[in-house]
Order: C-alpha cells, then structure tokens, then sequence
C-alpha cells in the first residue's frame, strides 16, 4: 500500500498517461491539489472525451464529493507559505505531494490570487468543470488574470479567491461559572502579504527543492542547481531586509523529514551568521547553498540508522561519519558551473571536523578550516541540539544547547564565530518560551543590541484550553518606578515542551 501511494505521488503530468490519481489512498484534498495542477495540462493536449482526461476528470470530482460530503462550499487557498482547506491549515507529507503544494502556491501566484472556493452543485456536469480548467488556462494571457478569472466564473460552481486578507479564528474552550458557559472567539486577521509571507513561503520552496534534489540523486536523475540558487536567493533577500525575519523562520519545527528541516535551518542560521560577519550578497549565498547541501550525503546512509532511536554500534557510528564525504561525491553530481561547485565542497566536508581537526572524516589537513566550514559547524551544532531527534525526541531548550556549545569552544568549534553567533541569537534566542515571576509565559520576538543584561523583547502569550493566542509585546528589561525589573525570567523552555511551534506565533 505504502509503495503503491509512493507510485501515485510521484506521477507527473509528463507521465499522466500511465494512470490518474489512487485517490482512495490519499486525503480529497491533496487530490484536488494535485488535480489543479494537472487537469489545466492535460486539457491543452486531449479532449475532455478522451480517455485520459476522463479519468483524471473523474478522480478531481470524486475527491470534491468527498469534500462536499461534509461542507457545501469549501475554500482552498494559499497563506504564509502554506495550503489550507478554510482555516485548517493542510498537514502535506514531504516528498512529491509537498513539491506539486508548493508547484500550485507557484501557479496560484503567477496569476495574481489566492486559491478558489468551490460550491456543492447537484447538477454539476463534467463541462461545466472543464469549462472552469480552460478558463484558468485562459486567464494567465490577461492583463489582470484574478479579476478577469472572476468576472468569467461568475455565478459559477468555482471561484477564484482575491481578497489577500485572510481571517484564522481560535475560539477558546467555554468555561462553566454559575450555570453559564463563556467563550471567548479571538480572530487573528493575517492581513495582507508582507515581507513574512514571501519569507515563509521562501521556506516552503527549500524544503519542496531539497526534497525534490534528495529524491532525483536516489533514482540517477540529473539534478540541476537552478532551483536551489534561485530559493536561497530570495532568503538572501530577506535576510538583508529583515535580518530577524529570517532567524524566525529557523524556528520552524512542523515539518516531520528532520533531514530536510535541519538542512535549511542550518542553511539560514549560517546566512545570518555570514551577514553579522559582513560577507557580500554574492558570499552569503554560496554559505546558504553549502549549508543546505551540508549533509546530502545523508542519502546513502541507510535509512533504518538515520531514524535509529538507541545508541549506533561502533560499526553503525562509521557508517553514518561517512556522509560528509557522501555529501561532497553528491553535489559533485550536481549540474553546475564547476568553478561554482568547488566553493560549495568545503562546508560539508570539514562540519563535522573541529577547528582542533579532531573529528571526522579523518584528513591530513594542515591549515584551519574554511570560514564556511566553521560557520556551518556552529549553525548545524545549534539546530541539531533544539532540535528532537529519532535519539533525543525532547529537544534542548537554546540555553541548554548555548551551554554545550560553548563547553566546545576552540575544539569542535570557533570560538570567536561562537561568540558572534551568541550574540545574534541572543542568551534568550527567538522563539524561546519564557517562565516569568509575574506567573506570565512569554515568547522570545529579538534582543535589541542594547538589550540590557540580554534581556529580550518578548510576546504575552494567553493560554486557554489547547489555543495559544499571541498577546503583548513586552521588554523584559523594563523597569518600575523604583527601579525594578517589571518582570524576571524564571525559566527557558523550548517551544515543543508545550506543543507549540514558534513559526505560528512569530510569523
């Protein structure tokens, strides 16, 4: 069953001959992604009575009956990056359903909307969908294909969403008091698309491409750099507008492929760490690709010890130290200019081998490691430590893992970048949950450089039942009238200790 949904996923328009969609082993919804993807291709090619089509045709339907079995309009937009079915957000498994959600956030965008509501019709026929699949085809040649789309479906069963607010409600649990229940709805209005979108949406894409990279170097495919320059490029961007933006993103835990999470996360702590070191755009760039390819090699570790929950055998420990030198084989495989491919070796080579070079692999290097080396160390250190792992499933709060790592200092890590590191993220870094004296729990957003003592800038956060609502922005080092601390940190948490992921509450 498991292989037969893997064959389903990743069939391509380019192979939509072979068959149409195993709807009944995937949710209706990834069907319908999937479908907006392929139905507006096929069309350009066959006719709605030929047989592929028709098949295809009839998978789209069916997944829409089985959604309207529960709703009889549904919305399906995108949002931060994300897919969601109204206001749920959609949980999308890594491999080939993520790359075509992130392929339709592509096609959404390109023609200026967010997605489409679709309207329960007992009388719906098959040309009244393929008339909705040509004129989505249609609008991508008009000077402004949302409002065009909309005029042209008027009335109809489908429509393209163009309001860019888009309004997620939290309704708390209801509390009983004398007899009477109260509940209190909060609505988080996302407002318009900001610089955090195409930052979150940035993140989205890396994961989409990397996963996409992974896959092609498992079957022999070619893999082509493109891709990859152009989404760390757009990070480049943000970084260099909102520097704190991006360190957020690096918070991002809802994703279930660690590989693939750790990966960009390292990618985007390395950039900033770059930037904080005055490196060029140019520069900054190259760091983001080596710190994302850093541990390609990781596809010829086997699988069952990646995901291994004891302790490695002396003879596993081996096996697995061999990726930094399967990292280098595999983005030597990689489609680039050769020049360009030798700046991105060095990073994943030396990650795991010390400023001391008493780690591994074992190399006859004389001279100290490369800025990208050490820079990528200290970023893939970090994130691998508050990050749960198959062998560590609680994470480590920053502070506990800003300890190790400093206990490292001049061994397996530089200790002047250490330093720099520290003080980008901070003693309290982003995303850090915070136990105060005031009996409040706060989340870390940035510490000012002036902070004083470190103290950071931190959200409220209101906790009713299961819902965690964003609350005031407060400074940590403010002080009353006599000269006291308002509030005093009691404890550092991590995010996950209480079910929560920072991105949700940050971005």
């Amino acid at each position: 069953m498991q292989q037969a949904y893997r064959q389903a996923g990743q069939t391509s328009v380019a192979t939509a001959s072979k068959a149409p969609f195993r709807e009944r082993e995937q949710p209706p919804a990834e069907v319908v992604i999937q479908s907006l993807l392929r139905l507006p291709q096929l069309v350009k090619i066959h006719q709605p009575n030929n047989k592929i089509f028709a098949d295809n045709l009839s998978v789209f339907r069916k997944a829409l009956a089985r959604i309207w079995e529960e709703r009889t309009v549904f919305g399906l937009r995108a949002h931060r990056g994300r897919l969601y079915l109204d206001s749920q957000k959609l949980a999308i498994p890594q491999g080939p359903v993520a790359v075509t959600a992130a392929k339709l956030m592509d096609f959404l965008e390109r023609r200026g909307f967010y997605g489409f509501t679709f309207s329960r019709r007992e009388n719906l026929t098959d040309a009244d969908v393929v008339e909705f699949i040509r004129a989505l085809n249609r609008s991508q040649g008009q000077e402004n294909p949302a409002e065009w789309l909309k005029g042209e479906l008027a009335g109809s069963w489908a429509a393209p969403i163009t309001d860019p607010d888009f309004k997620i409600a939290f309704v708390f649990k209801e509390d009983a008091e004398g007899g009477k229940t109260h509940g209190r709805p909060v609505v988080w209005n996302a407002g318009t698309r900001t610089l955090a979108v195409k930052a979150r949406k940035s993140y989205s894409r890396a994961m989409a491409v990397l996963t996409a990279v992974e896959t092609k170097l498992k079957e022999g495919g070619a893999v082509s750099i493109a891709k990859s320059r152009r989404v760390v490029q757009d990070m480049v961007e943000t970084l260099f507008e909102d520097e704190r933006l991006l360190l957020n993103l690096s918070t991002i835990r809802d994703y279930d492929d660690y590989t693939c999470t750790h990966s960009v996360n390292v990618a985007i702590l390395s950039m900033c760490l770059g930037r904080r070191l005055g490196l060029s755009r140019v520069a900054v760039a190259t760091l983001g690709l080596s710190g994302l390819f850093h541990d390609l090699g990781k596809v010829d570790i086997p699988i069952s010890l990646i995901r291994k929950t004891a302790r490695f055998t002396p003879e596993e420990y081996e096996e697995v130290k061999n990726h930094s030198l399967f990292s280098v084989a595999r983005i030597i495989q990689i489609n680039a200019e050769h020049k360009f491919k030798t700046r991105l070796l060095q990073a994943p080579f030396e990650h795991h081998l010390g400023v001391d070079l008493g780690g591994y692999p074992n190399s006859e290097l004389n001279p100290p490691l490369s800025l990208f080396g050490r820079i990528v160390a200290i970023a893939d250190h970090y994130d691998a430590l508050t990050s749960s792992r198959s062998y560590r499933p609680v994470p480590m709060n920053p502070e506990q893992a800003l300890d190790i790592m400093t206990s490292s200092a001049g061994k397996s890590l530089d200790p002047l970048l250490l330093k720099v590191f520290i003080n980008m993220v901070g003693i309290y870094p982003i995303g850090t949950l915070l136990i105060l004296d005031t009996k409040e729990v706060a989340m870390v957003a940035e510490t000012p450089p002036d902070a004083e003592d470190a103290r950071p800038m931190a959200y409220l956060l209101d906790k009713k039942g299961q819902d965690i609502v964003r609350g005031e922005l407060v400074d940590i080092s403010e002080r009353d009238e006599k000269g006291r601390f308002v509030r005093n940190i009691l404890r550092c948490f991590h995010p996950s200790d209480f079910g929560l992921n920072a991105s949700d509450i940050l971005l």
